[in-house]
């Protein structure tokens, strides 16, 4: 028994199997490589805008200065703070100084104050009395007699209207002496001018 097929049977049968045969080879050599829509790279991270639709962010790109700036960031702040310790230890130095110079003045101060005591000091309460009792022009006689440190101790420790007293009866040149010495000894400006006088 033979079976006919018609001519447009056997065409439709052709384009099929061709069409068979060319998926299979092309399904064949595709295997081979990755597809396509599978992602290469890191996932992008999608911004959508208020309006609904994507927004591109834009590209940060750092200029010429900007990169510069970057690169000597750290050795700036470096030199800053080397700057900066520098200043603290020139005024760490200052203080010290000044520090040193007060102790100075300080000890010329507690000298100063130590010989007028000693100064003052360097006549007994008896001989003040002695003195105090007699009249001015007998003390004055006597002092004048006595080296001039002394004389000019004895009249500091007298009350003023005594010591006033006992000047006026003295010669001129040596009460001027007396009152001078007084001066230098408990005047501690008329001490210092002194000791400038004396390193001239």
């Amino acid at each position: 028994m033979t079976s006919t097929v018609s001519p447009r049977a056997r065409l439709s049968l052709g384009l099929a199997f061709a069409f068979l045969t060319a998926s299979s080879a092309y399904a064949a050599e595709g295997a081979s490589e990755p597809p396509s829509q599978m992602p290469t790279g890191p996932a992008k991270l999608r911004v959508i805008g208020p309006d609904g639709k994507e927004v591109v962010p834009p590209e940060v790109s750092m200029t010429d200065t900007q990169r510069f700036c970057t690169n000597i960031a750290n050795p700036a702040l470096d030199a800053r703070n080397a700057l900066q310790l520098a200043e603290i230890k020139k005024a760490e130095d200052e203080i010290s100084a000044k520090i040193d110079e007060l102790e100075t003045k300080r000890a010329e101060v507690e000298k100063w104050l130590g010989e007028r005591r000693a100064f003052i000091d360097s006549t007994s309460d008896i001989v003040i009395g002695i003195y105090s009792g007699m009249k001015p022009d007998a003390a004055a006689a006597q002092m004048a007699a006595l080296e001039r440190p002394i004389a000019a101790s004895l009249l500091t420790r007298l009350k003023s209207r005594q010591a006033s007293a006992i000047l006026a009866e003295m010669p001129a040149p040596i009460a001027s002496e007396l009152a001078g010495l007084i001066v230098k000894k408990t005047d501690r400006a008329s001490a210092e001018a002194g000791a400038k006088d004396e390193t001239l």
